[in-house]
């Protein structure tokens, strides 16, 4: 019996610390909910200050530092996005100016693989990459492998809808 009260104790001690742990949690976070909502007034009175500045300009000294401050990063602010401007502006002038890119050519020495698009060496009968059977060039085969003799719909060896 001393052994189960024992047990009981400890089980008794282990939920009063997760109870503990928990209020302890939720005070946490009313105190950081409380910081936040301290943060939002002094937003507050720092736009109300900067709009007094702005309309006349009449606060104090430190106060009219701070505005000052504020004013210089709208300045480097308002310069780099006209910088960003500029560039777009740049850009998209070169691009109308340069002649589109000529597509590449195809390399003689290569054939693609019907399945994966892997590029192999022309005169290779399999795909080095998944293994599957490459048409030679110039000739049209079916996914079965069979080839095909153009104008066909269907494949003769193994009957697949043929795309055009």
């Amino acid at each position: 019996m001393a052994f189960l009260n024992k047990l009981n104790d400890i089980a008794k001690n282990i939920g009063d610390k997760a109870g503990d742990a928990i209020e302890t949690t939720k005070l946490n976070s009313k105190i950081n909910s409380e910081k936040s909502a301290i943060d939002g007034i002094y937003k507050k009175i720092g736009e109300y200050y900067y709009q007094l500045y702005q309309a006349d300009g009449n606060l104090p000294e430190e106060a009219a530092a701070f505005c000052a401050e504020i004013d210089a990063h709208n300045v480097a602010i308002a310069e780099a996005k006209a910088e960003i401007e500029r560039i777009k502006a740049e850009n998209a002038a070169a691009a109308e100016a340069a002649p589109a890119p000529a597509p590449m050519p195809k390399a003689p020495d290569e054939i693609f693989c019907t399945d994966c698009g892997k590029a192999n060496q022309a005169g290779t009968k399999f795909c080095s990459e998944c293994g599957g059977k490459l048409a030679s060039p110039g000739k049209r085969t079916c996914a079965c492998g069979a080839e095909i003799v153009p104008g066909v719909r269907f494949c003769g060896e193994c009957g697949a809808k043929l795309e055009e």
